[in-house]
């Protein structure tokens, strides 16, 4: 885990590009919050997760919980730390191997084989994407094929529920970890963001999403291929073969979860998670997110990033986006490293 959790640094996205940096591993916690171990570790402490996790996902955006950083939230970062990490170790990304592109393991069986059997997660869908190169030249072959990214999971046991205050919904994205991959990092010109957020009913059991008008939003185009270009994939429908895109994959299961909970719409938060180039999708992924559940009067459910070694997703207008949806964006690096600093949007 080294690098993705040595809290070196962390910043609260904000369109005019300030960081506010905190120096926390050597920190002691703040006595206007908490009173623990400092380390992550829950400990003995005067306030309980669950009283505060309004605040640790962000509704007033850290205020006090950075310098130095709260050991509660502390913990919690280095739990959706865990989560992006399994992505990684799950990936088979062996070329030879029959299962190559997908995950290692059963939605039934992922967290358990990883270790994480007592996490009171249960994952719902897992995230495939299209990388979109040709794979002859390189030794690969998965245009147009789905290839696993990440997981979306519920929090469904009752006793982490009331540790955690709500129930919790996480999207987590892997980084990049195949040569198509790092071809569509490289392809850092601005594009305009192409995402729809309203629906309307087309027929009695169908809505479609309205295209968007031209708000100024443009996003680095292999991160935005990655997350709209099709796939086609196998669904149990009758052996049928269909075509989808991780976005659809993301906000078809985010809607469904929320049709499945809808009583407990108050207690409710949906956090995304991801390291490198899994942080930038997870930042696209919740603000896509976000706008649709504004645009269908989902105002008050908590919408948050836990992102570790970020690149930059998109330009000026795409932060102030990010900011007037509401999303709550937690964005930690290691000072010395260049991939927070790229692409160089001007």
């Amino acid at each position: 885990m080294g690098g993705i959790f040595s809290f070196p640094s962390v910043d609260i996205d904000s369109p005019s590009g300030d960081s506010l940096f905190c120096q926390s591993s050597s920190s002691k916690p703040s006595s206007t919050h908490v009173h623990g171990k400092g380390n992550g570790e829950q400990g003995s402490q005067s306030q309980h997760l669950c009283d505060v996790w309004r605040d640790l996902q962000g509704a007033h955006n850290w205020n006090g919980l950075l310098h130095p950083m709260d050991p509660i939230l502390k913990s919690e970062v280095i739990r959706y730390g865990n989560l992006a990490k399994v992505c990684y170790d799950a990936f088979d990304g062996e070329t030879t191997s029959k299962y190559y592109n997908t995950c290692k393991y059963s939605k039934r069986e992922l967290l358990e084989k990883m270790g994480m059997s007592e996490c009171g997660y249960r994952v719902t869908k897992y995230i495939y994407a299209n990388t979109g190169v040709s794979g002859s030249l390189f030794g690969e072959n998965s245009k147009g094929r789905a290839v696993w990214f990440g997981f979306i999971a519920v929090c469904d046991n009752a006793k982490e529920i009331k540790r955690l205050g709500r129930r919790d919904i996480v999207v987590a994205w892997r980084g990049t970890q195949t040569t198509q991959e790092w071809i569509q990092d490289l392809r850092d010109v601005l594009v305009p963001a192409k995402l729809s957020y309203q629906c309307q009913r087309t027929t009695k059991d169908h809505q479609a999403l309205i295209p968007p008008v031209n708000d100024g939003v443009r996003i680095e185009k292999g991160f935005l291929n990655f997350y709209t270009s099709t796939i086609h994939e196998e669904e149990d429908c009758g052996g049928k073969r269909v075509t989808m895109s991780a976005r659809v994959h993301v906000i078809a299961e985010i809607k469904r979860l929320l049709q499945v909970y809808k009583n407990e719409m108050d207690n409710l938060s949906i956090s995304f998670t991801g390291h490198s180039l899994g942080a930038a999708l997870a930042k696209l992924s919740a603000y896509d997110t976000k706008r649709i559940l504004r645009a269908n009067h989902f105002i008050d459910i908590l919408v948050t990033v836990f992102s570790f070694a970020s690149p930059r997703v998109g330009n000026l207008a795409f932060a102030k986006k990010v900011e007037e949806t509401g999303l709550k964006v937690l964005r930690f690096v290691n000072k010395w490293d260049v991939v927070p600093e790229v692409p160089e949007f001007s």
